[in-house]
């Protein structure tokens, strides 16, 4: 669809679906559980598409850099598949949906239930290569730059907020045995927190998406950034995992996979079309954005997104 389209007409059909969302632009409530998140403004908003042809459309504030926060889950999979293999990454972390918190410690059994939850994605952290916290970070960084076509990849100066659930969870981890004996957890919990924390604004979280939506390769050469077959693991957990407890209902209405950040940001990915971020601060029970869930629900409807119908 979007081929046929000029950037004017995607962006006048983007500000429509947009308008349809305002009457709940106050509806929701921002994290306060991290400080730096409790300070943002509520209402602060933009959204992007970038489509695998290369097209862009922004609306809102798409200068606002915000922390991506659980998004960055996404990437830190990926790269724990190109450095270990999914073998390992799967003998120690599964591939379903779970119906417990993001930062439960009910979701771990034998394995811990996906790589999206906070106990699968430290788990990854455990698994990136490299010889020290920093060199490891900026592997991370790097491929983030890499997919978004960010200038530069900063983080907020608040990284080193940890929370007790995420200290005790790393420390569990490795008590069970998912997390190798031999790894310092203080380092897996200091990499996790600070790649949680990189920044990037609406217009580089959509670059970033329609790379994976274009199979990995990249939107300006069609060089191929991350291996097909990795980017096909990705976006299918994000299909099924991505929007924590309400993955399903999200995957049902929009058709797309898709993975959300307790700062607001949503990172949507509909395979061969288009890379897609909203951000919208205030969130639903879930910890997803209410209005961003809005805006790509409607959107998979004005341009025919759905992958199932």
């Amino acid at each position: 669809m979007f081929d046929k389209m000029t950037v004017e007409e995607i962006s006048q059909r983007l500000e429509q679906v947009i308008q349809k969302s305002d009457a709940m632009k106050k509806e929701g409530e921002v994290a306060t559980y991290l400080p730096c998140l409790s300070q943002i403004d509520p209402n602060g908003f933009a959204t992007s598409i970038a489509t695998t042809s290369g097209k862009v459309v922004e609306s809102g504030d798409c200068d606002i850099k915000f922390s991506i926060q659980s998004i960055s889950k996404v990437i830190d999979f990926m790269i724990a598949l190109e450095d270990v293999g999914a073998e390992t990454v799967f003998s120690k972390i599964n591939t379903e949906c779970t119906r417990y918190p993001y930062n439960s410690v009910r979701a771990i059994d034998d394995r811990v239930a996906n790589p999206f939850i906070n106990a699968g994605a430290l788990t990854v952290c455990s698994l990136l290569k490299g010889r020290t916290v920093d060199e490891r970070f900026q592997r991370v960084a790097d491929k983030i730059k890499q997919l978004s076509g960010a200038d530069e990849i900063r983080t907020q100066k608040e990284f080193h907020f940890v929370t007790d659930i995420n200290r005790s969870l790393v420390y569990y981890l490795r008590g069970v045995g998912l997390i190798d004996s031999n790894v310092n957890v203080e380092e897996v919990l200091d990499l996790y927190v600070r790649i949680c924390f990189i920044e990037l604004n609406a217009t580089e979280m959509a670059h970033m998406a329609g790379v994976l939506a274009n199979g990995g390769r990249s939107l300006e050469n069609n060089k191929q950034i991350i291996d097909e077959e990795i980017v096909k693991m990705g976006v299918s957990l994000m299909a099924t995992c991505g929007m924590y407890e309400s993955s399903g209902k999200f995957l049902m209405e929009t058709g797309f996979p898709a993975k959300s950040g307790v700062s607001g940001g949503i990172m949507a990915v509909v395979p061969g079309k288009c890379g897609i971020c909203t951000y919208s601060p205030r969130l639903d029970e879930e910890g997803n954005s209410l209005r961003g869930n809005i805006i790509l629900s409607d959107l998979s409807k004005e341009f025919k997104l759905h992958m199932f119908v």
